[in-house]
């Protein structure tokens, strides 16, 4: 139980397996996660990786409220090493959740059931995402009496727009998978015996292209919200122009010259 980890064909998979707390967020959980993250970006393998849960009738609860929650509040001590660490490590926690995310490889969140608070947060972090038609999201934070500090408050009005992010942060009420897809923060809605199937095929998809044009394209995303517009254009030509002048360029051309599948 914890987090499932395997590596097959240049797609990592990582499931979320902790029934007992309905997939919350612990600290050893949060730390588990920063090493995958870790290990998928030193491994140039790995080209894609798909996020999801074990669990049949929910993505995430959230952030752990009973270990989590105190620790980071400074209401007890830390006692685990997840506990210990969480508080040793500037962005620690964000890193985790891919709020900062060093990883320049494709997430891609499959989403089934609930989907709330920092596990909602989590996902905004992922470049894609596919969820079930039984899949319902929350930020429930308000209700609380406390406000998210998770990445939702910048996420969510760059993926959907300021007034329908508000909505969702300031309501705390459920969303549906089909609500969220037409206001284009999920890639597509599927039956739930085929998210995993539809999540993989995406991940196929995308690995059988060169690595090192999605590896900068995906630094390059994370950049751009940031800039304005005449520094994002040099920051796409300081990205892409070395790869342009790579290996897997070259294999590229020369596969599509010889009418071949290109070997990256």
């Amino acid at each position: 139980m914890g987090i499932e980890f395997t590596v097959d064909k240049h797609i990592a998979r990582v499931g979320i397996n902790i029934p007992e707390t309905r997939n919350a967020l612990s600290p050893d959980i949060l730390l588990d996660l920063s090493r995958i993250w870790e290990r998928c970006q030193s491994d140039y393998d790995i080209r894609v990786i798909v996020l999801y849960s074990c669990l049949p009738d929910i993505f995430c609860s959230g952030m752990d409220l009973k270990t989590a929650i105190p620790v980071l509040t400074g209401a007890r001590k830390p006692e685990t090493e997840g506990e210990r660490w969480i508080i040793s490590f500037n962005d620690s926690v964000g890193k985790a959740m891919l709020k900062y995310k060093d990883l320049d490889r494709p997430v891609i969140a499959a989403v089934n059931g609930y989907c709330l608070t920092g596990g909602f947060e989590m996902i905004m972090g992922c470049e894609l995402r596919v969820a079930s038609e039984d899949a319902r999201f929350q930020m429930r934070e308000t209700t609380l009496g406390i406000m998210p500090v998770g990445g939702s408050n910048v996420f969510l009005p760059l993926q959907v727009g300021m007034t329908r992010a508000l909505e969702i942060l300031l309501t705390g009420e459920n969303f549906s998978a089909q609500t969220l897809c037409e206001w284009g923060f999920l890639n597509r809605v599927v039956p739930k015996d085929r998210l995993m199937d539809e999540a993989m095929a995406l991940a196929e998809r995308i690995a059988s292209n060169g690595p090192r044009s999605i590896r900068g394209m995906v630094r390059l995303s994370r950049i751009v919200p940031g800039l304005g517009l005449e520094e994002a254009f040099k920051k796409e030509v300081e990205i892409g122009m070395p790869i342009f002048a790579s290996d897997e360029a070259r294999e590229g051309i020369m596969a599509q010259r010889e009418k071949r599948k290109p070997r990256f």
